[in-house]
């Protein structure tokens, strides 16, 4: 048995952010876990509807606000959006789920009051509210949450029924893409613009290391190649759950009485290739069809420049980020000391035979990398010796562009160089810096929100 299958490594910074919103005293949060396919959004999902899991396990009580540090207060009811009986009736199924959840957890509510209740998001309604009123906490995990957008399985009137659910319950939704790439109006409206994107991609290399680990209690020789499988696997999650299996196919072709070593890393290697096609092609589709805002000639001229070599921070033309982001958020592209690469040696070849079969096109100039000269340093001023260095790294990047609009997603890339962190890191910085602007002797500048956009920088030689 592979034990490693039962475990959960890994997002604990995701995690964290989760359960520390949904538990909240006052009014919980809710948050849209955006990730590709094969990525592990379901698998996250049912760690967190486990009793044994975040929400509601022992071994967890330290993340938990201390109201709900037992977990003993904590109603979690996990639905998956693509069964059929959702798609006939979302709402119905998801009530009738949290009605069976409270009778099988033998939880007193005013079943009268309920029953009475017009539809079923008044039902739902009334089931959450009466469990704050007994300080328990409702927490609805919905996965495969882009068939309710792509179906149109929410009316604007469901919407705005649902809309006071937000003060009772804590949503948590999975989808492929962002709710904005899904549905523009939709996801602008106030059931959905409170919620807290999180990306999910490749998982922490230390998270790896520690699920080959767990591998290495059946296969000691795990322990000797570990590094070369972390490299092979890229730490994606999907690789990772199939290292048990392929370990357990090597050692059952070798000879009677051969233990697994070494020597049999290419074959491991080979059979790793093969059982990652799923997650290759799966990519490979998601390249081919990416959202609206992505433009195909420079996606492909930065995959083409990555399947030949690496790209160092300093060679990222600003039109590229937008795009270099969503590879990112798509678990293709990984962020380390040297700059960006694609996550795994295997995907890389992958990727390399299908661009050399793809039909050849005319050439279109892409503006994919920077040969650019650097831009002229920018003198320090009085006001970065008050600056953290985050601070002031966040200055300077404002002040080589003034006037211009950056986005968030833009400034953990350049300098945070933490794309799939949350924007709350930028918003918190930001403010930050702008009490220090406000008392800089001499004045340096503002920064004003663009709404829905970003930042822009007006240095205090353009103010009137």
């Amino acid at each position: 048995m592979d034990l490693s299958k039962d475990q959960f490594f890994g997002r604990e910074r995701v995690l964290r952010e989760i359960v520390a919103g949904v538990l909240a005293p006052s009014q919980p949060a809710s948050f849209s876990l955006v990730g590709s396919k094969l990525v592990g959004k379901s698998r996250l999902l049912g760690h967190l509807a486990s009793p044994d899991g975040p929400l509601m396990g022992s071994a967890w009580e330290s993340w938990r606000p201390y109201r709900h540090q037992d977990g003993d207060r904590v109603v979690v009811v996990l639905v998956d959006c693509d069964v059929q009986e959702a798609q006939d009736d979302l709402l119905g199924t998801v009530a009738d789920r949290v009605t069976q959840q409270l009778q099988a957890d033998r939880i007193q509510l005013d079943w009268g009051a309920v029953d009475q209740q017009p539809g079923a998001s008044r039902r739902l309604w009334q089931m959450s509210h009466q469990l704050n009123a007994m300080d328990y906490r409702l927490v609805l995990l919905m996965d495969n949450f882009d068939t309710v957008f792509e179906n149109q399985l929410l009316t604007p009137e469901s919407v705005d029924e649902l809309r006071p659910l937000t003060r009772e319950l804590a949503l948590v939704v999975a989808t492929e893409q962002p709710l904005h790439d899904l549905d523009r109006e939709l996801a602008a409206s106030p059931l959905f613009n409170v919620m807290t994107q999180l990306f999910l991609g490749i998982i922490e290399p230390e998270a790896a290391r520690r699920w080959l680990e767990a591998y290495g209690a059946l296969y000691p020789a795990v322990d000797a190649i570990a590094n070369e499988l972390l490299k092979l696997t890229g730490s994606h999650p999907f690789l990772l759950l199939r290292i048990g299996d392929i370990l357990a196919e090597v050692q059952l072709v070798l000879p009677p009485g051969q233990t697994l070593g070494p020597e049999h890393l290419p074959l491991i290697r080979l059979r790793l290739a093969e059982h990652g096609r799923l997650l290759f092609v799966t990519l490979w589709r998601n390249l081919q069809n990416p959202p609206p805002r992505i433009d195909p000639q420079i996606l492909m001229g930065l995959l083409k420049r990555l399947v030949a070599h690496d790209l160092p921070f300093d060679q990222v033309a600003r039109e590229v980020i937008p795009t270099l982001n969503w590879l990112i958020n798509q678990a293709m592209v990984i962020c380390d000391v040297k700059g960006y690469a694609l996550f795994s040696p295997l995907f890389t070849e992958f990727l390399a035979n299908r661009m050399e079969a793809m039909p050849v096109r005319a050439a279109t100039p892409v503006p994919a990398i920077s040969h650019r000269p650097a831009p002229l340093p920018i003198p320090d001023a009085p006001i970065y010796a008050e600056l953290t260095k985050t601070e002031g790294a966040l200055l300077r990047y404002f002040q080589m562009h003034p006037h211009e609009v950056v986005s968030p997603e833009e400034l953990l890339l350049a300098v945070w160089k933490r794309p799939d962190a949350s924007a709350r890191r930028v918003q918190e910085a930001i403010r930050r810096l702008r009490l220090q602007l406000e008392e800089a002797s001499p004045p340096v500048g503002t920064i004003e929100n663009e709404r829905g956009q970003g930042y822009r920088f007006v240095p205090v030689s353009a103010q009137g």
